[in-house]
C-alpha cells in the first residue's frame, strides 16, 4: 500500500514539473506555436504544450502569480515585433470537490497586469484584447518577461482555468492555450485538474488521424 501511495505521489509530481515551465513562443510554418520556456537554460522544449500550471498565493486582497513567464529564444523572431495575447473565454473555477468540472464561471474575473499594462477577463465568454510587449532580438539572453496574475480574494480557493491566445505582429496567432491556477488547494487536486484539461480541452494529436481512419473503415463495410 505504502509503494502505491509513493508512486502515486510521484506520478501527480511528474504531471506538475512537465507543465510549470514559462510559455516558450516559437514560429513554425508562419504561425505562433507554445512549448516549455526555460530561461535558466534558455531554451524551449516540448514544442506543442498547450496546457501550463501555475501556484498563487494570497498577497493582500488578491491571489496573485507572476509565472508562467513568456521567453522567446534570443534573436529567434524579428527585432520589435509586438508580443502580445488575447483572452478567449471567461475564467473558469472548480472548488475541487467530486470530479473535475470547469463549467461555472468564476465570481471574479482575472487581471493581467505588466507595468501600466492590464487586461481582465470578461464575465462571459468572447475575444478580449490584451497587450503586447516588445521583443528585442539584439537581448542575448532572449525575451523573458513575467506578467501579474491577480484574482480577487473574495473568489475564494480553488482551481483557475484560464485561456487565451498568443499573438505575435506579422504571423498568424497561436492556438488556445490553457493555464490551470491552483489557488490554496491541495496539489494532488491540481494535477487531477491538470490531466483534466489535457484530456478534454486539448485535441489528441492523434484524433484527426484516427478520425479519418473510422471514416475509411466505415466506407470499406458499405
Amino acid at each position: 500500500m505504502r509503494l502505491t501511495v509513493v508512486l502515486a505521489a510521484g506520478l501527480c509530481a511528474g504531471v506538475a514539473s512537465a507543465h510549470e515551465g514559462d510559455y516558450g513562443l516559437v514560429i513554425q510554418d508562419g504561425q505562433v506555436v507554445t512549448g516549455i520556456g526555460d530561461h535558466d537554460s534558455q531554451v524551449i522544449t516540448d514544442i506543442g504544450e498547450r496546457v501550463f500550471a501555475a501556484e498563487m498565493s494570497l498577497v493582500g486582497s488578491n491571489w496573485f502569480a507572476d509565472e508562467p513567464g513568456i521567453f522567446i529564444e534570443a534573436g529567434s523572431m524579428p527585432d520589435n515585433v509586438g508580443v502580445g495575447f488575447v483572452l478567449e473565454a471567461a475564467l473558469r473555477r472548480w472548488d475541487g470537490t467530486g470530479a473535475v468540472d470547469f463549467s461555472a464561471v468564476s465570481p471574479a474575473a482575472m487581471t493581467l497586469e505588466f507595468g501600466t499594462l492590464s487586461a481582465s477577463t470578461a464575465l462571459i465568454d468572447g475575444d478580449v484584447a490584451g497587450f503586447s510587449i516588445l521583443y528585442d532580438a539584439d537581448s542575448p539572453t532572449g525575451f523573458d518577461e513575467h506578467w501579474d496574475f491577480l484574482l480577487d480574494a473574495s473568489a475564494g480557493a480553488g482551481i483557475y482555468l484560464l485561456q487565451l491566445r498568443f499573438t505575435v505582429d506579422g504571423f498568424a496567432d497561436s492556438e488556445s492555450v490553457w493555464t490551470v491556477f491552483n489557488a490554496g488547494l491541495d496539489e494532488g487536486v491540481h494535477e487531477a485538474a491538470i490531466e483534466y484539461v489535457e484530456t478534454v480541452f486539448v485535441p489528441s494529436p492523434g484524433a484527426a488521424v484516427l478520425g479519418v481512419a473510422g471514416l475509411l473503415a466505415a466506407r470499406r463495410r458499405r
